[in-house]
């Protein structure tokens, strides 16, 4: 996979493309400065969301890198207060305001926590957007297999979802649902995918650093890539930006792989609030 570069895309079932790295901002303490770092040193995939209340920031990265939006792939994400059709369409119509886009590549329902009746009006008003050219693809974040498939049972639903924002990292594998997504053709997009550097130091990861000369952070992320996953790491460090972009021309072996597959610990090992599975 050492053909792999900085811009390479995973296509979606919208026709459109998502690049496999992506530059988080959540938590972001210097969004603007922070994101336009991540653009000067060419990445093309911006993440935020309306609870991370930094889209006005990252826009101001966007407007500031003098690069044409179009050349960039932005996600944002819809809070669950505006769960209802307008309120989703309303919720597009803000972040593309903060943004200073007159389109979004990916939106996504932040959450599945507000119920089933909830998430169904939701995601209509995200249709609603497609149709008038606000967005170009929706998806989920955070959301179990059971969710997916009542979206899917509800009537005036006809897009699918294109990807699924979940923790993933080798500790955290949740493989049940990369299998779903997998046979849905629903791209699994890993956040927190360095555990907010919490196990950078695990022997295993480190003595492969070691090997393949690289960082335990790199070694990480192109496990990630290799596996077919989206990576969105966040940092505000611009020496670290550039670090998490060198994961490509250079390529992990089957069997090391196989090795990192094997320290899987399951949700016990997740560094966020969320498990998919704990909402009806």
């Amino acid at each position: 996979m050492t053909e792999l570069q900085i811009t390479s895309t995973l296509p979606l079932k919208s026709s459109h493309g998502i690049p496999v790295l992506g530059f988080g901002t959540a938590s972001s303490a210097a969004c603007t400065q922070s994101a336009l770092a991540a653009i000067r040193n060419g990445y093309t995939h911006i993440d935020t969301a309306q609870i991370y209340a930094n889209e006005a920031e990252t826009g101001a990265a966007i407007a500031q890198s003098g690069v044409d939006p179009s050349k960039l792939f932005v996600c944002s994400k819809l809070w669950e207060d505006n769960y209802t059709r307008p309120g989703a369409l309303a919720g597009v119509k803000s972040s593309l305001q903060k943004l200073g886009l007159k389109t979004i590549d990916l939106y996504l329902l932040h959450t599945p926590r507000p119920g089933p009746q909830a998430r169904k009006d939701a995601w209509l008003g995200l249709q609603d957007a497609v149709e008038l050219g606000l967005v170009k693809s929706i998806g989920v974040s955070n959301w179990a297999p059971k969710h997916i498939e009542q979206l899917l049972g509800e009537g005036g639903v006809y897009i699918e979802p294109v990807c699924n924002q979940i923790e993933l990292h080798p500790w955290n594998q949740q493989k049940m649902l990369q299998a779903y997504c997998k046979e849905r053709h629903i791209v699994v997009v890993a956040y927190s995918p360095l555990t907010q550097g919490r196990r950078l130091n695990d022997e295993t990861i480190v003595g492969l650093a070691k090997k393949y000369g690289r960082t335990p952070a790199q070694v990480v992320l192109r496990w990630g890539v290799q596996k077919g996953f989206v990576v969105v790491p966040k940092t505000d460090k611009e020496e670290r930006t550039i670090e998490n972009k060198q994961i490509f021309g250079w390529t992990l072996s089957k069997e090391d792989c196989d090795v990192i597959d094997g320290l899987d610990e399951g949700q016990q090992a997740k560094v966020g609030e969320w498990d998919p599975y704990a909402w009806e």
